[in-house]
Protein backbone atom coordinates (compact mmCIF):
# COMPACT_ATOMS: atom_id res chain seq x y z
CA UNK A 1 0.00 0.00 0.00
CA UNK A 2 1.18 3.50 -0.92
CA UNK A 3 0.32 6.73 0.76
CA UNK A 4 0.74 9.91 -0.50
CA UNK A 5 3.02 11.55 2.51
CA UNK A 6 1.72 15.31 1.25
CA UNK A 7 -1.60 14.20 1.15
CA UNK A 8 -3.97 14.08 3.60
CA UNK A 9 -3.97 11.70 6.55
CA UNK A 10 -6.02 8.27 5.78
CA UNK A 11 -8.88 7.49 7.77
CA UNK A 12 -7.49 4.15 8.32
CA UNK A 13 -4.97 6.17 10.19
CA UNK A 14 -7.69 8.43 12.18
CA UNK A 15 -9.33 5.27 13.28
CA UNK A 16 -5.72 2.55 14.27
CA UNK A 17 -7.29 2.75 17.50
CA UNK A 18 -10.47 1.13 16.83
CA UNK A 19 -8.54 -0.89 15.06
CA UNK A 20 -9.87 -0.43 11.69
CA UNK A 21 -7.85 -1.12 8.60
CA UNK A 22 -8.77 -1.69 4.87
CA UNK A 23 -8.82 -5.59 5.61
CA UNK A 24 -11.60 -5.07 8.29
CA UNK A 25 -15.37 -6.15 7.48
CA UNK A 26 -17.95 -4.10 6.91
CA UNK A 27 -19.61 -5.63 9.60
CA UNK A 28 -16.73 -5.42 11.68
CA UNK A 29 -16.53 -1.27 10.16
CA UNK A 30 -20.15 -0.97 12.04
CA UNK A 31 -18.67 -1.74 15.31
CA UNK A 32 -15.96 0.98 15.59
CA UNK A 33 -17.90 3.78 16.97
CA UNK A 34 -18.57 1.80 20.01
CA UNK A 35 -14.81 0.52 20.29
CA UNK A 36 -14.04 4.54 20.28
CA UNK A 37 -17.24 5.64 22.31
CA UNK A 38 -15.92 2.91 25.17
CA UNK A 39 -12.67 4.20 24.78
CA UNK A 40 -13.07 7.87 25.19
CA UNK A 41 -11.38 7.88 21.15
CA UNK A 42 -14.42 9.67 19.53
CA UNK A 43 -13.51 12.81 18.12
CA UNK A 44 -14.60 15.31 15.00
CA UNK A 45 -11.56 13.06 12.83
CA UNK A 46 -12.53 9.55 13.71
CA UNK A 47 -16.09 10.84 12.70
CA UNK A 48 -15.36 11.96 9.87
CA UNK A 49 -13.08 8.71 8.91
CA UNK A 50 -16.36 6.81 9.54
CA UNK A 51 -18.76 8.56 7.65
CA UNK A 52 -15.52 8.46 4.61
CA UNK A 53 -15.74 4.93 4.77
CA UNK A 54 -19.39 3.85 6.27
CA UNK A 55 -21.05 3.47 2.14
CA UNK A 56 -19.59 1.24 -0.39
CA UNK A 57 -18.82 3.97 -2.45
CA UNK A 58 -16.79 5.93 -0.11
CA UNK A 59 -14.87 3.12 1.15
CA UNK A 60 -13.83 1.80 -2.47
CA UNK A 61 -13.21 5.73 -3.73
CA UNK A 62 -10.32 5.42 -0.02
CA UNK A 63 -9.55 2.24 -0.62
CA UNK A 64 -8.05 3.05 -4.65
CA UNK A 65 -5.69 5.50 -3.62
CA UNK A 66 -3.99 2.66 -1.29
CA UNK A 67 -2.87 0.51 -4.22
CA UNK A 68 -0.03 0.81 -7.00
CA UNK A 69 -1.55 -0.65 -9.59
CA UNK A 70 -0.23 -0.91 -13.22
CA UNK A 71 -3.85 -0.74 -15.17
CA UNK A 72 -1.79 -1.05 -18.37
CA UNK A 73 0.05 -4.32 -17.17
CA UNK A 74 -3.04 -5.65 -15.46
CA UNK A 75 -5.94 -5.11 -18.02
CA UNK A 76 -4.93 -7.73 -21.32
CA UNK A 77 -5.33 -10.46 -17.80
CA UNK A 78 -8.42 -9.28 -16.80
CA UNK A 79 -9.78 -9.33 -19.98
CA UNK A 80 -8.77 -12.42 -20.43
CA UNK A 81 -10.60 -13.54 -17.33
CA UNK A 82 -13.22 -11.66 -18.15
CA UNK A 83 -13.24 -13.61 -21.79
CA UNK A 84 -13.13 -16.90 -19.89
CA UNK A 85 -15.81 -16.51 -17.36
CA UNK A 86 -18.42 -15.61 -20.20
CA UNK A 87 -17.29 -18.36 -22.61
CA UNK A 88 -18.18 -20.57 -19.96
CA UNK A 89 -21.31 -18.98 -18.85
CA UNK A 90 -25.02 -20.89 -19.00
CA UNK A 91 -27.73 -19.36 -18.62
CA UNK A 92 -30.64 -17.14 -19.80
CA UNK A 93 -28.13 -14.30 -20.31
CA UNK A 94 -25.33 -16.29 -21.35
CA UNK A 95 -24.54 -15.16 -24.75
CA UNK A 96 -21.73 -13.00 -27.21
CA UNK A 97 -19.06 -11.38 -25.33
CA UNK A 98 -19.59 -8.06 -25.33
CA UNK A 99 -18.34 -5.92 -27.70
CA UNK A 100 -15.67 -2.90 -26.59
CA UNK A 101 -18.72 -0.16 -26.81
CA UNK A 102 -20.74 -2.32 -24.81
CA UNK A 103 -18.47 -2.84 -22.18
CA UNK A 104 -17.29 0.74 -22.21
CA UNK A 105 -21.21 1.66 -21.60
CA UNK A 106 -21.54 -0.89 -19.09
CA UNK A 107 -18.32 0.74 -17.17
CA UNK A 108 -19.49 3.49 -17.35
CA UNK A 109 -22.88 3.33 -15.95
CA UNK A 110 -21.46 0.93 -13.22
CA UNK A 111 -18.71 2.86 -12.14
CA UNK A 112 -19.77 5.98 -10.47
CA UNK A 113 -18.83 7.75 -7.30
CA UNK A 114 -21.22 9.99 -5.65
CA UNK A 115 -18.56 11.60 -3.19
CA UNK A 116 -21.07 14.51 -2.23
CA UNK A 117 -19.17 17.94 -1.66
CA UNK A 118 -16.13 18.32 -1.04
Amino acid sequence: MIQDPDGPPSPYDALAEAPVTPWTSHAELRDAPFELLARRLMTPAAQAALDELRTVPGRLLVDLFLYDVDVAAELPGAVEEIDRLLAGATGPDAGEPLSDEAVARLLDELIRFDVGDA
